[in-house]
């Protein structure tokens, strides 16, 4: 009889690696991964709205604020913002240069057609940093797991 290390020593001795394929993402379901996978991307790719809002300096939050423009999730800002501006901005959408806050629709109300008031007592950012959830090179997969839908 041999010990259990022995056991182990020979096994591994005796043991072939497999040769790694690449293949199709669409395939790779139920496959193990060969080698770990770093991300080429931060995500969010840049600072992004995370609520349906305006995007504004928290310091003038508090002010009556101009509508500069109207930035649906998709499209680039084409303004920055300055003291007493703001831009109506969506979820997903990038946040426009200058501003350091999202007041969320449920707490504006608009004076007329191009001004607007926030009308909470307090306001968070709102706002979804770049790189935040996962920087350029971060180790997103490891090596040896089995590829499943979640990834």
């Amino acid at each position: 009889m041999i010990t259990r290390d022995e056991a182990l020593r020979r096994l591994h001795a005796a043991a072939w690696r497999l040769p790694t394929s690449s293949i199709p993402l669409a395939e790779a379901h139920g496959r193990i991964l060969a080698e770990d996978v770093r991300s080429d991307v931060d995500i969010p790719p840049f600072n992004k709205s995370a609520m349906d809002g305006y995007a504004c300096r928290a310091a003038d939050a508090f002010a009556p604020l101009r509508v500069l423009e109207h930035i649906p999730a998709g499209r680039v800002p084409t303004q920055g913002i300055t003291p007493g501006t703001c831009s109506k901005i969506m979820t997903g959408a990038p946040v426009p240069e200058g501003a350091d806050c999202i007041l969320i629709v449920e707490q504006v109300e608009s004076i007329d057609d191009d001004t607007i008031r926030f009308t909470g007592t307090t306001t968070k950012s709102n706002i979804c940093l770049q790189g935040e959830d996962v920087r350029i090179d971060d180790d997103v997969l490891a090596a040896g797991i089995c590829l499943g839908p979640s990834h």
